[in-house]
């Protein structure tokens, strides 16, 4: 049970604690007694800390609306015999002071307790309200000093105040108990109540109430009233707790005037009320939208860390595609130097012939010419001379378009991956991809070379399967005890018979464009490597004995098309 309390706590314990332990004698509830300060029992309450309380009316008639309190009994005052009136506000001075109205204390040094205190300062503030003067802003030395009440007298006495602001009833109560001297302090524009005992300068209201929060048994709330009512004024309880009796619940109309006079609930909203019960909710929002701020920064650095991938991913794919574009235009240029130097071969070969012929010829007429026949001489030795200015020129082109060969160790797997990359722009022009059987495998040969006899076969392969409706291509790398051997199988068209025998002569091509030069690269190079390329038509009956038998049944065998096997020495090649 929360006990409001105005005076130091040994003196709450002094005047309730008697009637607790009789009501726990009757009923056998135990009651714990707690002297609360008026914000401290606003705080309790609040916690649902309490079962019940005794408080002034004021704060009864909030705890109503606030907490749902109940309202159960009324203390009945020694100094009144009405409940409804029992309690005002006394202006205390010295007796050398006077003043004849509320205003007279705007320029007096004013002291109360708290400004929330019932029959202190909030009953005096409606009244002056109600003459039209703003106590916290018209009483421009007033000063709230805290509890105990009775330490306001000291400061007048003390000549620290002009008037003290304190219930009625405390001024009589000091000089009762010895502390002030009769004529040494008196009240200010009192006021007459009938039957009250003690001076007010105030309006008389109800004292205070017995109430029960809204969690408390409702059994239990009836035993203790019935206990309390059961009090009589000659009890000892009764005399120690100074009051009369306890009463039902009394007319409270007069308080809900003050609170409309003060401004306060229910006549205007109770924000700080509000304030509190929207904390927990407020803190729910602020944390939801916290983590929703947090969650807002994380996607948003997330999304500017993947932008900033994408952005580097898609320079680093426009620099590959760069570097695969150069590479591949090299090539081209490497290719077409090489084409240039087998084209060179093939028709100095083709040439010599002639002019070897046209060389005897004329050396064999020489021969036979008169000694007198000057002139045919001189002619036929013309010729010889233009004879050899043509081998030699012929020579001269070849040793110029030939390019020397540089060697190194390298990884066929490797190879044919970086060749096929190289070559994607063709894949996608008949959609599909390679079926790969590779295997890293290392050989000493030049890079720039081997790739050339690849890309040749591998467009040849493509070349063969435009009209295919299955397109199909298969590459494989494996090895027996000296070779390296490297499979290119398609599904194309294949060869004629004469065609595959002609395979590797100069200038023969089934292509309409064609030179006729490209496997003919293709087979010197390979030769240069130390090595030896072969090719036959897939339909053949003995394709079987064609293959290496180190590749195994995982790879492919196509109804049609070409297959070419290239062997290539692992140990150290000598250079050609």
């Amino acid at each position: 049970m929360g006990a409001l309390a105005f005076a130091a706590p040994e003196i709450v314990y002094q005047r309730w604690a008697p009637t607790l332990a009789r009501v726990t004698k009757e009923t056998g509830i135990e009651l714990e007694l707690v002297p609360l300060r008026p914000d401290e029992l606003v705080e309790r309450v609040s916690n649902s800390s309490l079962d019940f309380i005794i408080g002034n009316a004021l704060i009864t008639v909030a705890f109503k609306k606030d907490y749902g309190v109940s309202h159960l009994l009324t203390l009945v005052p020694l100094n009144h015999a009405n409940p409804e009136q029992a309690v005002g506000t006394a202006l205390i001075s010295r007796s050398s002071l006077e003043i004849n109205t509320l205003s007279d204390l705007e320029g007096l040094r004013v002291v109360s307790s708290d400004p929330n205190a019932f029959g202190g300062f909030q009953i005096i503030a409606g009244e002056m309200i109600t003459a039209g003067i703003d106590p916290l802003n018209d009483l421009r030395q007033l000063e709230f000093v805290g509890f105990p009440q009775e330490k306001l007298l000291d400061f007048l006495r003390e000549d620290r105040a002009d008037v003290a602001i304190l219930p009625s009833c405390v001024l009589e109560s000091a000089i009762a108990q010895g502390k002030l001297t009769r004529g040494e302090l008196h009240v200010l524009l009192p006021q007459f109540h009938p039957g009250f005992s003690c001076q007010a300068s105030s309006s008389l209201y109800p004292g205070y109430a017995f109430s029960k929060l809204g969690k408390t048994d409702h059994d239990v709330a009836r035993q203790i009233v019935r206990a309390l009512l059961d009090i009589e004024s000659q009890d000892q309880q009764a005399i120690l707790g100074r009051y009369h009796t306890w009463s039902v619940p009394v007319d409270d109309s007069q308080v809900f005037t003050l609170l409309q006079q003060l401004d306060r609930w229910p006549f205007v909203t109770n924000w700080q009320r509000l304030a509190e019960d929207a904390i927990p909710w407020a803190l729910v929002i602020a944390i939801i939208l916290a983590l929703g701020y947090l969650h807002h920064l994380r996607v948003k650095r997330l999304v500017k860390k993947r932008t900033q991938a994408l952005s580097d991913e898609m320079t680093q794919h426009k620099n590959t595609q760069k570097r695969l574009f150069e590479q591949q235009q090299q090539f081209y240029r490497a290719q077409r130097v090489l084409l240039t130097g087998e084209m060179a071969s093939g028709i100095a070969h083709e040439l010599n012939q002639p002019l070897a012929g046209i060389r005897y010829l004329a050396q064999g007429s020489i021969y036979r010419l008169l000694a007198q026949q000057t002139e045919l001489q001189h002619a036929l030795s013309k010729i010889l001379q233009q004879v050899d200015r043509a081998q030699n020129t012929i020579k001269r082109f070849r040793q110029f378009c030939q390019q020397p060969s540089v060697y190194q160790d390298c990884d066929l797997k490797e190879l044919i991956q970086d060749t096929l990359n190289l070559m994607q722009p063709d894949f996608k022009r008949i959609d599909f991809n390679p079926k790969l059987f590779l295997w890293p495998l290392t050989v000493t040969l030049d890079i720039s070379l081997m790739q050339q006899v690849f890309v040749n076969l591998i467009r040849n392969a493509l070349d063969a399967m435009d009209e295919t409706d299955d397109p199909q291509l298969a590459i494989a790398i494996t090895n027996d005890s000296e070779n390296a051997v490297i499979v290119v199988s398609d599904s194309g068209i294949g060869l004629s018979e004469q065609a595959l025998e002609r395979l590797f002569f100069p200038f023969e091509t089934s292509k309409a464009n064609g030179l006729g030069l490209g496997m003919v690269v293709c087979k010197r190079i390979v030769e240069e490597h130390g090595g030896k390329i072969r090719a036959f038509n897939n339909h053949e009956a003995s394709r079987t004995q064609h293959l290496p038998k180190e590749l195994g049944d995982e790879f492919p065998r196509f109804a049609t098309g070409l297959t070419l096997v290239i062997t290539l020495p692992l140990k150290e090649n000598v250079h050609v």
